[in-house]
């Protein structure tokens, strides 16, 4: 008699009346919604043979009344909410082939009388809360097949004796906190072992190369342990894995001949998944990589110190989803054929050394929904095939040297639902306003660019946004009115850029927003005193223009109190002012432009150059980056207003070394001799002077002034410093060759300055100190003032440290 009513979507109790049904064989109420506890007079149903409650939401304890089924060959409860421990009735089923409570809640520790049922085929304790030790006593189960004790808490040592259970198929201890080493000769000790899983416990030791002795071995799964050494360079030689785990541990590899195992891999032909990531492999990633079954699905080797390149054959790999190498030191570009790989889903590259453009290609892996490049020196422009990748949801290209615009295409991925990190790079121009289109994006990271223009009033549509970040960039204009929209904001950061207008009063509701960051900018206004801005914690306004009134803790002055009346009258008074005063500004403009185009059309002088009035300002953030935060290392030169360093910038082809001149601002006439200068150097070009590339006047890190002066570095320091080395031997003398050349290259810089700059510009501090030599001993004259009469006296001299 069998009663099978699996799968049909019975809900409620079970009703204690089957225990009625005393010749009942075959009992099988799996899959459906059952709940409450399994009725005790299930043990009456003496004849049964087969019980199967899984996949319901049965709770309580196991009845101890079960124990009376003494012709019971299966039982399964797998899958529900059962607790208690497992009664000790049951050593009474002798007869019971199948033993399965996984997915439970079952705890205490296993009973060692399960040693005692011999027809147990099958043992399938895991995921509980079991506790304690394995017993030995499960060594007697000479016809067991598989041993299920996952995902439990318990601990202590495997005891020897089961790695002699030759039955074994699958071997399933793992996520718990056993410990201890395996056994050398496991290999002909479970010579059937099909599945062999320990991952996430405490093991340690080598990794015994009789594994590759096992012939029906398909799953090697050892991640999260402490094995160390080499990696069995035959371990694939049976043929037959499809899977091959040992990420998070701490195997080594630093000789080619220790990569050999890959080789080995090379002969299963249904490898599906290869995981080495987390270990302490190194040395050049060798070719054999590409070799593998084109079964491939997974392929991690992420967090190692592995280098060489990436090989061009990872293309064929037409199956895999998931392609790991981050956090490594890869070199070289990435190779095109990467964009083969169209069932790819995760691509992860980050933190590795690549350089050069991103391939166009990768826009044609349309499945794929992880894309993560950052921390590289990937240079050029974001591919607009990326708006092809309509399944992605997260995708960071921080950190790297990425520059153009951000493509429209990028900003209308409207499946981005996670992160759009595109930090740290040199994205220029405006945010484009297809941006509203990311509605289901949480966090996007636009920060410390060169973005420039209004924030765009869409970005107000993204309203599943948790975390934005928008500083260091060139972002003007007001803070849009529809942020209104975005009430889910745990962080937003506007800081560094050159934002006006007041401080929106909509924010004091914002009730989830943990940090507002809104300083230096060039905000002004009333600043709202109730909600988040009642916490000084939260919010920073530190730096902006005219802000005013706001709780006392921001020290800002109060504000001027208007009447109603004279308020509007106060507007209209202000719209005249500006009415006017911007009428008599684009009068002026227009004046100032004919008079320069007629001076320009009367200037007879040969041989000059049309210089631009103002020179392409640098962020305080690239100058402290390009001398690694200004170190002394980089110090080149000192004087009564500021100092020298040498910095780098760019990467790659593009790569220049400049000479950064930064200024004390805080020396009476430094401000001034940095117009001083500035006024001259606009004006000249010559191959004899030292040539201004940049200007920057800033903020720096604290909000305070900052300016200096980017120059062409002249790599063989001063005149000085080779006609008076400070130490013996450190530079040789110049010839009387050399001398005459560097007069002379001297006179011809003076002769310009003096004769073909109107009006002229007279040094006035020609000495040694101030002659800096080039890589051919040619002179340069640098740090040079202006003419008597004129309004800026001279810049101060540097002093070059030998």
């Amino acid at each position: 008699m069998a009663l099978r009513l699996q799968g049909i979507g019975l809900s409620g109790t079970i009703s204690p009346f089957l225990g009625n049904l005393s010749r009942l064989r075959v009992l099988d109420l799996s899959n459906n919604k059952l709940e409450g506890q399994i009725p005790p007079s299930l043990g009456n149903c003496f004849a049964l043979r087969r019980l199967n409650l899984s996949f319901n939401s049965l709770s309580s304890a196991i009845p101890p009344a079960m124990g009376n089924l003494s012709k019971l060959v299966v039982l399964s409860i797998r899958k529900n909410n059962i607790s208690g421990t497992i009664p000790p009735s049951f050593a009474d089923l002798a007869t019971v082939t199948v033993f399965s409570i996984a997915s439970n809640y079952v705890h205490g520790q296993i009973p060692p009388w399960l040693g005692n049922l011999t027809a147990l085929k099958d043992l399938n304790v895991e995921d509980n809360m079991m506790s304690g030790h394995v017993p030995p006593a499960l060594s007697k189960l000479t016809n067991l097949r598989f041993l299920f004790l996952g995902t439990n808490n318990l601990q202590g040592l495997i005891p020897p004796v089961l790695f002699n259970m030759s039955s074994l198929e699958r071997f399933d201890f793992e996520s718990n906190q056993l410990s201890g080493s395996l056994p050398q000769d496991i290999g002909s000790t479970l010579p059937n072992l099909k599945e062999f899983s320990l991952f996430y416990n405490k093991f340690k030791g080598q990794i015994p190369s009789s594994l590759s002795n096992i012939s029906s071995l398909e799953r090697i799964v050892l991640h999260g342990n402490r094995f160390h050494g080499r990696i069995p360079s035959n371990i694939g030689q049976n043929g037959c894995l499809t899977v091959f785990v040992l990420g998070k541990n701490e195997l080594q590899a630093t000789e080619s001949r220790d990569w050999d195992f890959l080789t080995s891999l090379a002969n299963c032909s249904s490898l599906s998944t290869v995981d080495l990531q987390l270990n302490n492999l190194s040395g050049i990633l060798p070719n054999s990589i590409s070799n593998l079954s084109q079964k491939l699905e997974t392929l991690q080797v992420g967090g190692n110190q592995i280098a060489g390149h990436i090989p061009t054959g990872i293309g064929r790999y037409y199956k895999l989803t998931v392609l790991e190498f981050a956090d490594n030191l890869f070199t070289g570009t990435i190779p095109s054929d990467i964009g083969k790989l169209s069932n790819l889903r995760n691509l992860f590259l980050f933190q590795n050394r690549y350089h050069g453009e991103i391939p166009l290609s990768l826009g044609n892996m349309s499945q794929l929904n992880k894309l993560i490049l950052s921390n590289n020196n990937l240079e050029g422009s974001i591919p607009a095939t990326f708006g092809n990748l309509t399944e992605l949801i997260s995708l960071d290209l921080s950190s790297n040297l990425l520059s153009g615009q951000i493509p429209e295409e990028v900003m209308s991925i409207s499946s981005l639902a996670v992160f759009l990190n595109l930090s740290n790079n040199l994205l220029d121009g405006p945010i484009t306003p297809h941006v509203g289109q990311l509605v289901n994006l949480a966090i996007m990271d636009l920060s410390s660019n060169k973005l420039s223009s209004a924030i765009p009033n869409t970005l107000g549509s993204c309203i599943e946004l948790q975390f934005l970040y928008l500083q260091g960039n060139l972002l003007h204009g007001q803070i849009p009115k529809e942020f209104m929209a975005l009430r889910g904001l745990e962080e937003l950061d506007l800081s560094n850029n050159n934002l006006s207008g007041p401080v929106p009063e909509f924010l004091e509701s914002f009730q989830l927003l943990k940090n507002l960051n809104l300083s230096f900018n060039q905000l002004s206004g009333p600043v709202p005193d109730t909600g988040i801005f009642s916490n000084a914690s939260i919010v920073s306004l530190t730096s902006n223009g005219m802000l005013c009134g706001g709780p006392v803790f921001f020290h800002f002055p109060a504000c001027p109190y208007l009447a109603p009346d004279k308020l509007a009258r106060h507007k209209l008074i202000h719209i005249l002012v500006f009415t006017v005063v911007g009428a008599f500004i684009l009068l002026g403009v227009c004046i100032a432009t004919c008079c320069y185009i007629n001076k320009s059309r009367g200037d007879a002088r040969q041989g000059q150059e049309n210089i631009p009035e103002m020179f392409q300002r640098i962020s305080y953030t690239e100058l402290h980056s390009a001398t690694d935060s200004f170190s002394v290392e980089n110090l080149v030169g000192r004087g009564s207003f500021g100092s020298v360093y040498k910095g780098t910038f760019g990467s790659g082809a593009n790569l220049i070394t400049a000479a950064v001149k930064v200024l004390d601002v805080q020396r009476q006439g430094a401000t001034r001799s940095f117009m001083s200068e500035c006024n001259a150097l606009k004006r000249i070009r010559h191959r004899k002077l030292v040539k201004v590339i940049t200007v920057c006047d800033s903020l720096d890190h604290s909000g305070s002034q900052f300016k200096a002066l980017v120059l062409e570095f002249i790599p063989n320091g001063s005149l000085d410093k080779w006609l008076h080395p400070s130490t013996e031997g450190e530079f040789q003398t110049p010839s009387l060759m050399q001398r005459l050349n560097i007069a002379l290259d001297v006179a011809e810089a003076l002769e310009y300055l003096h004769h073909h700059i109107d009006p002229p510009i007279v040094h006035c501090d020609v000495k040694p100190s101030n002659i800096l030599l080039d890589d051919n001993m040619v002179a340069h004259l640098g740090d040079f003032g202006l003419a008597p009469g004129m309004l800026f006296p001279s810049y101060s001299t540097f002093s070059v440290i030998a």
